[in-house]
C-alpha cells in the first residue's frame, strides 16, 4: 500500500509540474508575439516618419 501511496504522489507531482511547464510556455509564447507585434510596429512606424 505505501508503494501505491508514493506512486500517487509521484504521479501529482508530475502532472503539477507539467501543467506549471505548460502554462509557462503559454506565457512566454505569447509574450514573444507580443514583443514580434511590438517590433514589427515600431519598424512600421519608422519607415513612415522618415
Amino acid at each position: 500500500t505505501r508503494f501505491l501511496t508514493l506512486r500517487t504522489r509521484f504521479l501529482t507531482m508530475r502532472t503539477r509540474f507539467l501543467t506549471v511547464r505548460t502554462r509557462f510556455f503559454t506565457l512566454s509564447t505569447r509574450f514573444l508575439t507580443l514583443r514580434t507585434m511590438f517590433l514589427t510596429l515600431r519598424t512600421r512606424f519608422l519607415t513612415l516618419r522618415t
